[in-house]
């Protein structure tokens, strides 16, 4: 009778909306449902091997198509053995494109994150990029 009882109240409640049931986030990520717009093209240009003492640029262009202009900002994670070394972001300028240098990094292999964020109300999605540099 007490499961009976329970399971009415908790129906009841679920009807009215005083009670919600667990789902997912809204969220207005990109997704099949969404009008979200893939860059047609995303130019990187990795460079492998760095020397010690210079600073690695990294350079990321987006394209669309038509008269289209992607606003956003990259942000640039370098990453060695797990740990974030360094994070940067740049906005990127009229034609979709930013560079951004890292400080002069110790000898080892590192790896880059390139990221583009969309400005809020973009219709523009995320995009990501990784690569591995060693720097000698």
């Amino acid at each position: 009778m007490k499961k009976l009882i329970i399971g009415l109240l908790a129906s009841v409640f679920m009807a009215a909306g005083l009670v919600g049931a667990s789902t997912g986030s809204a969220s207005a990520a990109c997704n099949g449902y969404s009008g979200c717009v893939e860059p047609d093209k995303v130019i990187v240009d990795p460079v492998k091997n760095v020397d010690r003492g210079e600073r690695h640029r990294a350079k990321m262009k987006l394209v669309v198509d038509g008269d289209a202009t992607v606003k956003g900002q990259l942000r640039m994670v370098i990453k060695r053995g797990g740990n974030v070394v360094n994070d940067k972001r740049k906005p990127l300028n009229k034609n979709g494109a930013a560079t951004l240098a890292t400080p002069k990094l110790k000898p080892g292999r590192y790896q880059v994150i390139l990221r583009f964020i969309p400005k809020n109300g973009s219709p523009f999605a995320y995009v990501t990029r990784k690569y591995w540099i060693t720097v000698s």
